[in-house]
C-alpha cells in the first residue's frame, strides 16, 4: 500500500526553488569570496606600499646625512680655499714689508757703522793732534823753565 503523500508542491517544483535558493546563496557566496579576494588584493597592495614607506623612511636619514655632508663639503671648499688665498696674500704682504724693512735696517746699519768709524777716525786725529800739541807745549814750557 501506498503511503499517503501530503499536499504541497510538485516534487519537481520543490526541487526547482531548492535549486534557485542553492543557486542564490552559491552566488552571494560567491560574490563574498569575490570581495574577500579583491579586499586580500588591495590588502597585499596596501601592505607593499607601507613596507615601500617604511623602507623608505630607514633609508632617508641616511640619504639625508650623506646629501649633507655632500652639501657641507662642496660649501666649505670654496670657503677653505679663499680663507687659504687671504692668508696667502697677507703672508704676501707681511713678508714683503719684513723684507723691505730689513733692507731698510741693513743700510741704517751701513750708515751707523760708516759713521762710527768717521767718527773714530776724527778722534784719533784730534787726539793725536792734540798729543802733539800738547807734547809742544809741554816742551815749551820745560825749556822756559829749564832756562830761567
Amino acid at each position: 500500500m501506498h503511503a499517503p503523500q501530503t499536499p504541497g508542491p510538485a516534487p519537481g517544483h520543490a526541487r526547482t526553488k531548492l535549486d534557485l535558493l542553492y543557486h542564490d546563496v552559491l552566488g552571494e557566496v560567491a560574490s563574498l569570496v569575490d570581495r574577500l579576494e579583491t579586499v586580500s588584493t588591495s590588502l597585499d597592495a596596501t601592505q607593499q606600499q607601507i613596507q615601500a614607506v617604511a623602507d623608505t623612511q630607514q633609508v632617508l636619514p641616511q640619504q639625508l646625512a650623506r646629501h649633507l655632508v655632500t652639501s657641507l663639503e662642496a660649501t666649505a671648499k670654496p670657503i677653505h680655499q679663499q680663507h687659504q688665498q687671504a692668508i696667502r696674500a697677507m703672508l704676501d704682504a707681511t713678508e714683503s714689508r719684513l723684507d723691505h724693512l730689513t733692507q731698510e735696517t741693513a743700510q741704517c746699519a751701513r750708515i751707523t757703522h760708516h759713521a762710527g768709524r768717521r767718527m773714530a777716525l776724527i778722534a784719533t786725529v784730534i787726539g793725536g793732534a792734540a798729543g802733539v800739541l800738547g807734547g809742544l807745549l809741554a816742551g815749551l814750557a820745560l825749556g822756559q823753565w829749564l832756562i830761567a
